[in-house]
């Protein structure tokens, strides 16, 4: 099976001229993740923008589904207007504002507990929920301080009843995050678990990369023999929110374009979407031809968005 999705997957330069003809007209909407496919953490990625133009004057509706919660919707729709873009708000899907949504639509009225940044608090305190975080001081670590009882006391009820954890990621996360999330879910089996991003590992460019909260998420499951409701890719409730949200009828008529195999295809696969994996951000070449998991392959792959340009400049449509 693995072997026969290897043999089907094909470079989108590679297809013959009949076979690119095809391609661009197998799809009407085209929906993309950001960070490695449309620009990087360190800058634009070349193209990107001559690209999306094209798409767009080819009548292809456009959407972007990110599981960066570090970026306003202001600061995203900045970015793509740079790219002679200007997306709408309801256009971007953000793991923040899915979150509200879900939050909202369970009636959520307790208090919400997150791991994350600022800005994904933000919109959850803009929302109306009672966020809680931290702790922010640090532990006491010398000889003299009474371990068992600085642990003991997060065992132990404090302040408003928490119906909800929720971790993203969060560049200040340490172990008493950690301590305090899975005590409010051991304490209340109805307590809800919800995790936004959940890559292992988020590139900055092709030689950096930093650790992604799916670990920290690991952790928690394994700990407290809870399993996280995703929000973010690949998750199955962020793929019906996504589904309602676009009246998406025809799946295999949406085009999905990412850079990460288990988030960006897995993703794709749970829509029953075409899947077209992008070489520009945070999975290279060898690594996706060592991939023996069917359902994080693509259907198609490219160097990056600049390809479309070459599609387009020979003019493989077919004109109305």
């Amino acid at each position: 099976m693995v072997e026969q999705a290897k043999k089907e997957m094909k470079h989108i330069l590679n297809l013959s001229k009949a076979e690119r003809r095809l391609f661009l007209h197998s799809f009407d909407t085209l929906m993309s993740d950001c960070d490695g496919v449309l620009w990087n953490f360190t800058g634009p990625i070349p193209g990107v923008d001559k690209a999306l133009q094209l798409l767009r004057a080819d009548g292809k509706k456009l959407a972007f589904i990110s599981n960066n919660g570090m970026r306003t919707m202001e600061e995203y729709q900045k970015k793509f207007h740079s790219l002679g873009i200007d997306a709408l708000e309801e256009e971007i899907v953000h793991p923040a504002l899915t979150t509200v949504h879900y939050l909202k639509s369970i009636r959520m009225r307790d208090a919400v507990y997150c791991i994350g940044t600022e800005v994904f608090k933000d919109y959850l305190r803009k929302a109306g929920f009672t966020v809680l975080d931290g702790p922010k001081e640090r532990f006491p670590d010398s000889r003299e301080a009474n371990q068992v009882r600085v642990y003991s006391d997060y065992f132990e009820q404090h302040g408003p009843k928490v119906g909800a954890v929720v971790v993203d990621i969060d560049v200040n996360l340490s172990l008493q995050n950690l301590m305090k999330a899975k005590c409010y879910l051991e304490r209340d089996p109805n307590c809800v678990f919800i995790a936004g991003a959940t890559d292992y590992i988020i590139p900055l460019d092709s030689s950096m990369d930093v650790i992604g909260p799916g670990y920290f998420i690991d952790i928690l499951e394994r700990t407290t023999g809870r399993k996280a409701l995703i929000l973010g890719k690949p998750g199955k409730a962020l793929a019906q929110v996504v589904l309602e949200q676009f009246q998406i009828t025809e799946p295999k008529r949406v085009l999905f374009v990412g850079d990460m195999m288990p988030q960006d295809m897995g993703f794709g696969t749970q829509c029953g979407f075409q899947k077209l994996l992008m070489l520009s951000g945070g999975t290279p070449k060898d690594v996706l031809m060592a991939q023996t998991n069917p359902d994080q392959l693509p259907n198609y792959y490219a160097e990056s968005f600049a390809d479309f340009i070459e599609l387009y400049n020979e003019d493989m449509h077919v004109e109305e």
